[in-house]
């Protein structure tokens, strides 16, 4: 997938000054200057050429210095009365396209001494990716290229051209299939434990971001980061591998079996598969495992009202408390490369069959009381459901500040959504409820309960690993 830029920054970083470099770029292939917004069907045509050919950048506001020297001349500026109307017509252009693709728009607001730009005028940048999803039609029925410096698309007819389009998407796909059914592969006495992928992609869409440069010693540094806000996952044996790093968590473990494994990509693309946390027997020996709980007899009870007397039952409390350490890792990797901190994810549960979830929380306890006690009924499970790049549930960042180290928390319970609502648990429609309720002395919102499990869980561990 192409990341041309002509800056030596991420799209995220870029500041109205920075556009002085394109006094020196020409417009073609990669880059597009338009000194006004045109009509709806001409921004779609630029849009839908860059997204079918290499990827690229359209500049609105800026007018090219001549034909001859296609640079960018004068940074005229949209008016910034505009530019709310303006971005709404971009956006209604992409979406009459067949299908949409993705795009992302920055607006480098005025004065700028070293452009000339004035203080109520702005410069509208669109950065395009590659398509994944090419070809995209356009809504007169078009298929458009980019062709070498030509400042307008040019319909394709060429059958062979289109093929290839359709080829590309087909391949770009097609890896992601294969990466999502690319499963662990487990010892016969693994494949009766269950377990997790987590499946983490920072730049889903090919947004020109900041070069960086990871090594062994920075990787284990972050992520064997112990400070005040993030929770250690000690990763104490990390290796290189062809494309990426391998960190795994082999300390008191046996370094054959599959322990709590890293894989991290060149391009911050991580693949963390995680050992579930459970125990199969009957009532008593469920009860002695999740003790140590405030909400295990209440859940025990639950169970011996179904008539569910010997189960396997997974403890979602610890997993939790893992997951939010990976997601403040990731946080910090990305951190560090300069990079923006969402990203896409999707899970997968592994060997779970007629398995049953546990948290220690009231609303789960609500919600079987309800409901009844939710159990897998497949042996894996895929949530979002689907391979497709668009089927990855985007992880925004979101910030609340009420609460200490708010941005790790927030994304974790939203990674953390996907996995309980794979096993039966509507996270979503109890965190909405919480937030709708009058206020229940003695009840804590979901968030602030889950957390308090996760702590629960882990002097649940401690005391499990003296015993042993």
């Amino acid at each position: 997938m192409n990341h041309y830029s002509p800056f030596e920054k991420g799209f995220d970083e870029i500041q109205t000054d920075d556009l002085l470099v394109l006094t020196d770029v020409n417009e073609g292939w990669y880059v597009e200057y338009k000194q006004a917004i045109p009509k709806s069907s001409a921004i779609a045509k630029s849009i839908s050429a860059l997204a079918n050919s290499y990827g690229g950048w359209i500049f609105y506001g800026i007018k090219e210095h001549s034909k001859e020297n296609s640079v960018a001349g004068e940074f005229l500026g949209i008016a910034n009365s505009e530019l709310d109307a303006a971005s709404q017509k971009i956006r209604q252009a992409v979406a009459n396209m067949s299908p949409a693709c993705h795009f992302e728009t920055k607006i480098l607001y005025g004065p700028s001494d070293a452009i000339g730009l004035d203080d109520q005028r702005a410069i509208i940048c669109v950065v395009v990716p590659q398509s994944i999803e090419a070809p995209h039609v356009h809504s007169g029925g078009y298929i458009y290229r980019r062709i070498a410096d030509g400042s307008e698309p040019v319909p394709e007819t060429d059958r062979h051209i289109i093929e290839k389009l359709f080829d590309r998407s087909k391949t770009t796909i097609s890896r992601y299939k294969e990466w999502h059914d690319k499963d662990p592969e487990f010892s016969e006495s693994e494949s009766k434990s269950p377990f997790i992928r987590v499946m983490i992609k920072p730049n889903l869409w090919g947004i020109p971001r900041t070069p960086f440069v990871f090594n062994i010693s920075s990787v284990r540094d972050i992520l064997n980061s112990r400070t005040e806000n993030t929770i250690g996952l000690p990763f104490d044996t990390i290796y290189p591998r062809a494309g990426g790093i391998i960190a795994r968590q082999c300390k008191n473990n046996n370094p054959t079996n599959l322990s709590l494994t890293w894989d991290l990509q060149h391009d911050l693309t991580s693949d963390i598969t995680i050992p579930l946390n459970w125990r199969k027997g009957d009532t008593y020996e469920i009860s002695n495992f999740l003790s140590g709980y405030d909400h295990a007899d209440e859940f025990i009870e639950k169970l011996k009202s179904a008539n569910i007397d010997n189960t396997c039952v997974v403890d979602l409390n610890y997993l939790h408390h893992v997951l939010l350490g990976i997601i403040q890792s990731q946080r910090e990797l990305q951190r560090k490369a300069g990079w923006p901190l969402d990203f896409h994810l999707k899970i997968k549960l592994l060997n779970v069959w007629r398995t049953i979830p546990f948290l220690d929380v009231i609303h789960f306890i609500e919600n079987i009381e309800t409901n009844g006690v939710p159990m897998c009924l497949t042996s894996n499970v895929t949530a979002p459901p689907g391979h497709h790049p668009e089927t990855f549930k985007h992880i925004k960042e979101h910030s609340n500040p009420e609460i200490k180290n708010s941005e790790a928390i927030i994304q974790a319970l939203l990674s953390f959504t996907p996995i309980a609502e794979a096993y039966g648990i509507p996270l979503s429609m109890l965190i909405t409820e919480d937030a709708t309720q009058p206020e229940i002395p003695q009840r804590d919102f979901f968030y602030t309960a889950l957390t308090n499990a996760s702590k629960r869980a882990i002097d649940a561990q401690n005391l499990r690993n003296k015993t042993n």
